[in-house]
């Protein structure tokens, strides 16, 4: 299994980037196509390109008269990064080999081809990269915050999350909730959440205001409690429709596990050692932190009843 698997989606990209770099006139469109099929073939950036296209469905309209030969870019950075995806992606769709360099003629009036070429590379692909590079660096360090998160409830807070969870009657899931919430937030990730609202009630996610929304929500592992496999994959697909609502490609289910029995989730790939499941442009990271109070060590506990939720029960719960 990979253990930094979005690392090696990074590394990829950057590959194919350098191939682009390198690639002459008389090459350039086969290794765009080529490049092309990559994104769309690979959950990562298929996802994150799928979610730039839907924020920005005008954009396709200047896309197609820069591809009619108007120079254009965009007004601010996010139209000009959903530019620049239209862009590619009709020109890799193009019948002709040629449309790349007659959409960097436009802009830059060169009459040689490998001129055209580049003013194509520095103006719409260059800057593609760089945004589904930031994309996914973003994810990294969210990431990275949650296994920091893990450890620091696992390491120095379990007897007192343990005690809050117990405390609050009825409110457990809710509870915990808010303190990951609470962690994200003093830890500098940019997301806001609205006033509690006059039920008292308040949703994690929904309740966010602001373009971009951190699709995060925690779940309790406890089959003695109901909260089983059935509990768990029902939180997946609650993510998941979370993540279609507000048109997010990532999403985050944090697992507290309050029994002594194991929960294993069998991914085929890991990042930072945390499993996730890609399904239909929409990748689900899964965390689970254990908070249950053992009564031995490690060593003297012998071997845990496991529970194991495999990916393909997970995605059976979306259709």
């Amino acid at each position: 299994m990979d253990s930094d698997y979005i690392q090696f989606v990074r590394y990829k990209l950057q590959k194919r980037l350098k191939r682009l770099n390198t690639a002459g006139s008389t090459t350039f469109h086969h290794v765009l196509v080529q490049t092309w099929g990559f994104l769309q073939e690979n959950a990562i950036t298929n996802g994150i390109l799928a979610d730039l296209e839907r924020r920005n469905p005008l954009t396709e309209a200047i896309a197609n008269e820069i591809l009619n030969g108007i120079a254009k870019v965009g007004d601010t950075e996010s139209e000009n990064d959903a530019i620049c995806y239209f862009v590619v992606k009709k020109c890799a769709a193009s019948s002709t080999t040629r449309s790349e360099m007659k959409v960097g003629r436009a802009l830059s009036h060169e009459a040689s081809p490998n001129d055209s070429i580049e003013t194509f590379r520095v103006t719409y692909l260059e800057p593609l990269f760089d945004y589904i590079d930031e994309q996914i660096d973003d994810k990294r360090m969210t990431l990275a915050l949650l296994k920091k998160f893990k450890h620091r409830c696992e390491w120095f807070r379990r007897t007192e999350l343990l005690k809050q969870f117990n405390d609050a009657t009825g409110q457990g899931e809710k509870t915990l909730a808010t303190c990951l919430y609470e962690y994200l937030h003093d830890q500098g990730l940019q997301f806001h959440i609205e006033p509690q609202s006059a039920s008292g009630k308040i949703d994690l996610i929904s309740a966010q205001s602001g373009k971009d929304r951190l699709v995060a929500d925690a779940k309790l592992f406890n089959p003695e409690r109901g909260q089983d496999r059935n509990y768990i994959i029902k939180g997946f697909r609650q993510v998941y429709d979370y993540t279609k609502d507000f048109n997010e490609s990532f999403g985050y289910l944090v697992i507290f596990k309050t029994c002594e029995q194991d929960l294993a989730i069998p991914t085929e790939h890991l990042e930072s050692s945390i499993p996730f499941i890609s399904h239909n442009n929409k990748t689900i990271f899964l965390l689970v932190i254990d908070i249950f109070d053992y009564q031995a060590p490690a060593s003297k506990r012998g071997k845990l009843q496991a529970y194991e939720i495999t990916p393909l029960q997970f995605v059976e719960s979306l259709v």
